[in-house]
Formats: structure tokens, sequence, C-alpha cells
């Protein structure tokens, strides 16, 4: 099985269930949480998986995967 296809079934099985509708638009200074749903620019529709600091966010996009800036939770007083 190719490696793209791999990724779309990978991003398909994660977004199984979710709202879409309820995408929050993705800019680098909205607070993200594993789970939320993004809206991107240019990548569209994304899942975040895993959020890394200081201030990154590991996405999965139905083209792949990517390491957006975002900020975490914690880091908002």
């Amino acid at each position: 099985m190719a490696k793209r296809q791999k990724q779309t079934e990978r991003f398909d099985d994660l977004m199984a269930g979710m709202d879409t509708s309820a995408a929050i638009p993705y800019t680098m200074t909205t607070c993200f949480k594993v789970d939320d749903l993004l809206n991107h620019p240019v990548f569209g529709l994304g899942k975040v998986i895993k959020c890394l600091s200081p201030n990154k966010i590991h996405v999965m996009f139905r083209e792949g995967e990517k390491f957006l800036i975002g900020i975490l939770p914690q880091d908002i007083e």
C-alpha cells in the first residue's frame, strides 16, 4: 500500500465521528490541545495529535503530518 494512501486512511480513522463544522480556524496565536480540530488556510482540515513545547503542535492532515506553531493551554494565564 502506498504511503500516501496509508496517510489518508489514518486521517480518515482519526476524523471518524468528529464534527468537522467545529474546526477552529488556525492562527499562530490560537490555543490548541490534543484532539482539537483545526482548519488551516493551506493544509485544510487537521486534528491535533500531540502538543509539544515550546509552542508547537503536531497535526495530522489528509496529506500527512505537520508541525505548527500554536499556544499550548498551559501557556495561557
